[in-house]
């Protein structure tokens, strides 16, 4: 025959494998979930590119000859050799000849990452004292084009 001892102690280890059974079942998914995260700290590092200049080639004067006095309107094209696309910031005279200056400049023209050249206008005056030389010539416009990242 089993003791009263025994009995009270069956029954003490019935109850914990009870408890522990239904603590395991509760806390379970947790303990695995966190079995299975953790986390770290450190850095990661990388390189910035350099950003290639615009490629600008002339164009001419589209409306008209002009004339002393008069306006017209001077392309220039502007292609984008970097890996990002561009818009067309400023375009500076770099320079005159034949008293031709610069009048306007609508800046913002878009440019894709690697862009084909694309024609950018502007509006050109010729002074009023310009000389007798300039008469029917080419007449160049030096200038510099400016490009920022970020369209």
């Amino acid at each position: 025959m089993i003791s009263f001892r025994e009995l009270v102690r069956r029954r003490y280890v019935r109850r914990g494998v009870i408890v522990f059974a239904v603590a395991t079942a509760a806390l379970g998914p947790g303990v695995a979930y966190a079995a299975w995260t953790s986390s770290g700290t450190g850095s990661a590092t990388t390189k910035a590119g350099t950003a290639l200049a615009p490629v600008v080639t002339g164009g001419a004067v589209t409306t008209g000859l002009l004339f002393p006095g008069g306006t017209g309107t001077a392309v220039v094209t502007v292609a984008n050799p970097n890996p990002y696309p561009v818009r067309v910031t400023s375009i500076a005279p770099n320079g005159s000849s034949c008293g031709v200056t610069f009048t306007a400049f609508a800046p913002g023209t878009a440019l894709a990452a690697q862009s084909d050249p694309v024609a950018v206008p502007f509006t050109v005056a010729m002074g009023l004292d310009a000389p007798n030389t300039c008469q029917n010539v080419a007449i160049a416009v030096p200038v510099t084009v400016t490009i920022a990242s970020g369209t």
